[in-house]
């Protein structure tokens, strides 16, 4: 397997002397920027010994994509410099979490909006299938959207999309918030990517747990062999980064 660390693309520098084997940058915050400061970004990286190949936060939580609010317009515009600054970097698959951006309201019910968010994730796909980008759909935790919150619900969107390039990522930290048993991470596999970070806290798995080891023996009994990237809180990203790769690399 091999490690990443989410983080600010600017970090790069940092997450590389830490050891990890690449950075997964904040898509939401790339798209965004001033095109200087985004060159200079790139020539940063450019001299980085590891590259930003993954990418998480794929939409602005400013964007609604379920609802009256929703624009495809201004989504497809958007997808289409974010995807283009994301293969410049040197990533090619960004997490679909955004759940601000996916949550929907009290005038619509659960079958409307799902339907509603297959139709986005499909259009997200065939842009980000024209620059070379693999979606990796995410099930986050109740406390931060109202729609796909297992690996069960993510794999039925991944179904109904029906794309070769979108597929489902595994997340310790929303798994364990949403007690879905660890073994629907064979059940529902092949995965494209995973995240982990500690049920408590969202911290980073500093030390040798159960939790972390049951984690991966789930992962073992899926056969993944793919890419984890650390998403949580710390106090010392670099301090904690640190030991938190290595217990990664003894599992």
């Amino acid at each position: 397997m091999r490690f990443g660390l989410c983080t600010d693309v600017r970090n790069i520098g940092e997450v590389a002397a830490l050891g990890f084997d690449y950075l997964e940058a904040k898509l939401n915050q790339v798209a965004l920027l001033e095109e200087a400061e985004f060159e200079a970004i790139c020539r940063e990286v450019e001299k980085a010994p590891i590259r930003v190949e993954r990418c998480c936060l794929l939409l602005p939580k400013s964007m609604s994509v379920i609802g009256a609010s929703y624009d495809e317009e201004a989504l497809t515009a958007y997808l289409e410099t974010a995807f283009s600054r994301m293969k410049r970097l040197g990533a090619d698959l960004v997490v679909f979490g955004s759940g601000k951006s996916r949550a929907f309201g009290p005038e619509l019910s659960y079958q409307e909006a799902f339907t509603q968010l297959v139709g986005v994730t499909r259009l997200i796909g065939e842009v980000a299938a024209r620059h070379g980008v693999t979606i990796a759909i995410e099930p986050l935790n109740r406390k931060e959207t109202n729609l796909i919150n297992t690996l069960g619900e993510g794999a039925a969107l991944q179904a109904a999309v029906n794309l070769p390039n979108v597929g489902l990522l595994a997340d310790a930290y929303h798994l364990r918030s949403e007690c879905e048993p660890l073994s629907r991470i064979g059940e529902t596999a092949p995965l494209m990517h995973t995240h982990i970070a500690l049920l408590e806290g969202r911290r980073y798995p500093t030390e040798a747990s159960d939790e972390v080891a049951e984690f991966f023996a789930s992962l073992k009994a899926a056969s993944y062999d793919g890419t984890m990237s650390i998403e949580g809180s710390s106090d010392d990203y670099q301090g904690d980064g640190k030991k938190a790769l290595a217990v990664l690399r003894s599992m």
